[in-house]
């Protein structure tokens, strides 16, 4: 190779590596962005991913520390509560977003029955109080699921929002509101377990960190890359003010995903986690979600 290959060369991957770099150091701002007029899509996924290990909430041990005796309410309930995990199999989930107003984007999750008609889901007792229980939760499960606000710069608007759907707005729209670079961290707005006066805790801890992992130009668009590592746990006593004493009850919460972003665009173009919940004691429960977004 002659010198001015060699040089040309040499320049070609300086300037390679120095655009890498570039794009690996630069300071980014997520922003939420849609043009005028325009509805954001998504199809959104939060299905049962370990069947075999699935169990259904169990709340014997509560219905025990109030007084409950009559154990076929509970046998019941829990038959209630396998039907209607079962149909929201069922169900499509689609999550839109729009700007009603200026840097301000609404965002709701609908669930769309696809088989068209709600399943009438009764208990042993037409007299029983649990056969209305069941009607209304089959009407709970279509329409809409979650109704909030995003700001342009990822954070969470609607305030107000209660906690379980501010939970999810967070988990699946929140972006960090301030300039990040490639390694920086910081926490999402959410409250995944809570309990009231009732409940001694000795022991507690939690884990909430989204990191933006890198930072790629693929086809001339820039794509941020995030990783969330998200868990709540708390063990302790449950004391109901009337009942037959204490309880024992553990729940551990976890959020785990990889999501990426397109600057240029101001959308996510990637989102896919696990979430994961368990619980014993007074209440037993064990659950792993997938959650995706894929845009329509």
């Amino acid at each position: 190779m002659d010198l001015k290959k060699y040089l040309l060369c040499f320049l070609l991957m300086c300037l390679g590596c120095y655009a890498f770099a570039q794009v690996k150091d630069s300071t980014v701002f997520l922003k939420w962005k849609l043009k005028p007029g325009e509805v954001l899509g998504y199809k959104t996924e939060m299905r049962e991913i370990d069947t075999a290990n699935h169990q259904d909430i169990d709340m014997s041990g509560m219905w025990r520390s109030i007084g409950g005796k009559d154990t076929s309410k509970m046998a019941d309930l829990r038959k209630i509560m396998s039907k209607l995990n079962k149909e929201i199999q069922n169900f499509d989930m689609i999550t839109q977003l729009t700007e009603k107003h200026k840097g301000v984007f609404t965002v709701e999750m609908m669930a769309i029955n696809k088989d068209k008609a709600i399943p009438e889901i009764k208990a042993k007792n037409a007299q029983d109080s649990l056969k209305n229980i069941g009607k209304l939760l089959s009407m709970l499960t279509t329409g809409v699921k979650l109704r909030g606000a995003v700001n342009e710069d990822g954070s969470i608007q609607s305030f107000y929002t209660k906690n379980d759907q501010r939970n999810l707005l967070s988990i699946f729209f929140e972006l960090p509101a301030k300039k990040i670079k490639v390694g920086d961290t910081w926490a999402l707005d959410v409250h995944l377990l809570s309990a009231d006066e009732y409940f001694e805790c000795d022991s507690a801890y939690k884990r909430n960190q989204v990191t933006f992992v890198a930072l790629e130009n693929i086809n001339g668009e820039h794509i941020a890359t995030l990783k969330y590592d998200i868990l709540e746990y708390m063990q302790g006593t449950f004391r109901m003010p009337m009942g037959e004493g204490a309880q024992q009850l553990m729940m551990r919460m976890s959020h785990q995903a990889v999501a990426r972003f397109s600057i240029e665009k101001g959308r996510w173009v990637f989102y896919e986690g696990v979430m994961s919940l368990s619980s014993s004691g007074m209440m037993k429960s064990q659950s792993t979600k997938k959650l995706s977004l894929v845009a329509n």
